[in-house]
């Protein structure tokens, strides 16, 4: 157990050293607030699909019928974790009743929904698990229902607006197309180009820029840390509220979800069917709640701030998340 808590304390300072740059960078205005839309593109339309078709490609586990009705649980378990918390969250914050509440109760229960499944939460998997490809492609099965929800749910929470909601955008992202790359060559190895021993050498190109994502990703925290100040990060009671609807209470329905599955002894011979939905609703909110507010008009620096302070809470709460679904 000491082992578990020690490792996942060391993976997250790994990663938020990885904020340290992008937070000094940003104090001293070496680096723009601008900056900031095109390091989230290369990161959004790079380097995580990149990490996305390494996980699939890169030594993964054989396909088999089992492996894709695997796929087809996960799934199922995503949605409902999702939308288990979604309901959590939207009870949670009942007391946001008035009508000038509305934009602030919006961007609480986007942030208590929705998690960093992606930009933290595979680079994490991937740390935590030592590159396993199975606990990746799970975790990638994840973010593909997140996606989907995101920009369905997730657009309405923010804008009331029907038409927001895009399922092209939802399957059209860079982070769906690269899963279905990733899938489309772990299906059909013989054109899998990144797992053939004579040219091994191409698949540093999958490994190189997705091992981009962990610091890409903790580089942009930390210059959105350095544009919030101490009291909007740390005198909001409900910015604190929704850290632990998104950090704590979304692991504990998720957890209870699967508990039973996991008493039986299902998926004793795969077991992220089961945890990696768990550990993805674990992650801090997530950075799309900043770039919908911006975009739709939201509460801007509340997303800003409820971000940020989420992700450095989970410091602390994710060893213990790790510790108990370890027992």
């Amino acid at each position: 157990m000491t082992q578990i808590v020690l490792k996942v304390l060391i993976i997250m300072f790994v990663l938020l050293v990885f904020a340290v740059p992008g937070f000094i960078l940003r104090k001293t205005k070496h680096v723009r607030s601008e900056s900031m839309y095109s390091l989230s593109n290369i990161l959004l339309c790079l380097s995580q699909p990149m990490l996305i078709i390494k996980a699939f490609t890169v030594d993964p586990i054989p396909p088999s019928g089992k492996v894709l009705l695997n796929f087809l649980y996960v799934f199922l378990f995503s949605v409902a974790a999702i939308f288990l918390t979604f309901i959590a969250a939207k009870l949670v914050f009942l007391y946001l009743r008035k009508p000038e509440d509305r934009k602030k109760r919006d961007v609480l229960v986007f942030v208590g929904t929705f998690s960093n499944c992606a930009f933290v939460g595979i680079p994490f998997i991937d740390m935590f698990t030592d590159g396993n490809s199975e606990a990746m492609m799970y975790i990638i099965v994840f973010t593909v229902a997140f996606n989907l929800i995101l920009w369905t749910l997730g657009a309405y929470l923010i804008t009331q607006d029907k038409k927001q909601i895009s399922i092209k955008k939802a399957l059209l992202n860079p982070c769906t197309i690269g899963s279905v790359i990733g899938f489309i060559l772990f299906l059909v190895p013989q054109i899998n180009i990144f797992n053939m021993e004579e040219v091994s050498e191409l698949q540093q190109i999958v490994v190189y820029t997705g091992n981009m994502t962990a610091p890409l990703s903790m580089m942009i925290v930390g210059v959105r840390l350095a544009e919030i100040s101490p009291k909007k990060l740390f005198c909001d009671k409900d910015i604190y509220i929704t850290s632990f609807v998104r950090l704590i209470l979304s692991f504990g329905l998720t957890y209870l979800m699967i508990l039973p599955f996991r008493a039986a002894g299902l998926f004793a011979d795969a077991p992220y069917v089961l945890l990696a939905p768990v550990i993805a609703m674990s992650m801090p909110p997530a950075a799309s709640v900043v770039a919908f507010a911006e975009k739709y008009d939201g509460e801007k620096q509340l997303a800003a701030a409820a971000y940020a302070t989420g992700t450095l809470l989970s410091a602390f709460t994710l060893p213990v998340v790790l510790l108990l679904i370890s027992l």
